[in-house]
């Protein structure tokens, strides 16, 4: 069983070189899981490799309730 990992996810809306438009960046702990980002009416999500392990792991819901706060997050800047 895994331990409740939702405290360590941070989620930040960020501007950066390649983009147009803000992107929303999700961490966990200090490393990039995933990207959000709108360049045209589609909402896109880029997936991350893990820095040092061959996959990451969560919890289902904590991934899922970290990716819903994070899209409500983006759609609302």
């Amino acid at each position: 069983m895994l331990d409740n990992q939702e405290d360590n996810f941070s989620i930040f809306i960020a501007s950066v070189p390649d983009r147009e438009k803000c992107v929303c960046e999700i961490f966990f702990n200090r490393f990039q899981w995933a990207e959000i980002s709108q360049e045209e009416e589609e909402i896109i999500i880029q997936f991350y490799s893990h820095p040092s392990q061959d996959y990451w792991e969560f919890s289902l819901d904590e991934a899922l309730a970290t990716l819903l706060k994070a899209k409500e997050r983006f759609l609302s800047e």
